[in-house]
């Protein structure tokens, strides 16, 4: 009987040190997008309120956690599993695109509330890409978006063209994936920009 109690005392005391020594769960960080700065004093390309529709965002995409995969199997999406957006990266660049035009003088009014009465253009974007790439040298974040302009009436399309774009992320923090995620969006509305100038 004092064997079978000195072997459970031994048992609890070997999963109490094993519980003990289990390193502590990292705590969820949540990221969020600084909008593009831009020029005061820039016309405004498009003559009419621009409504930015909310963003198609399928699969993984469609949720809050960042996505990465590696050099070597690109095709393979991951999440992490305590790094987050801080809202679905639909309504995260739905907001981010607002703020962005809105400072770039993209319209003279830019708005992702709801379609009104005063509404000139439409613009209705999909999410193809947003993660980041690791290994086989420095990281790197990827974006893809895919837009479509329409005019509201007469209606007619005016662009439809996807951007992409890869930035080198500057270490291997999220805080340094999600600036290379600002950088690579503000040449993505830098481009998208300058093709609708030259449909002017």
């Amino acid at each position: 009987m004092n064997t079978m109690i000195k072997l459970s005392v031994c048992f609890v005391t070997l999963v109490l040190v094993g519980c003990q020594s289990a390193p502590p769960v990292p705590g969820d960080k949540y990221y969020r997008l600084e909008a593009v700065q831009g020029d005061a004093s820039a016309r405004t390309i498009l003559n009419e309120t621009l409504y930015v529709a909310p963003l198609r965002a399928d699969g993984p995409y469609a949720e809050r956690a960042m996505l990465y995969a590696s050099a070597d199997q690109p095709r393979e999406l991951q999440q992490y599993h305590y790094q987050h957006w801080s809202e679905p990266p639909a309504i995260l660049l739905q907001e981010h695109m607002r703020a962005s035009f809105e400072a770039m003088a993209l319209a003279p009014h830019v708005t992702d509330i709801s379609m009104g009465g005063g509404i000139g253009y439409l613009l209705n974007t999909r999410i193809l890409r947003l993660e980041k790439i690791t290994g086989g040298g420095n990281a790197r974040a990827v974006i893809s978006l895919h837009f479509a302009l329409q005019r509201r009436k007469p209606f007619e399309m005016i662009l439809e063209r996807s951007y992409s774009v890869e930035v080198m992320v500057g270490d291997n923090t999220q805080h340094a994936y999600v600036l290379a995620c600002e950088a690579g969006l503000k040449k993505i509305y830098a481009n998208f920009a300058e093709d609708l100038k030259s449909l002017r």
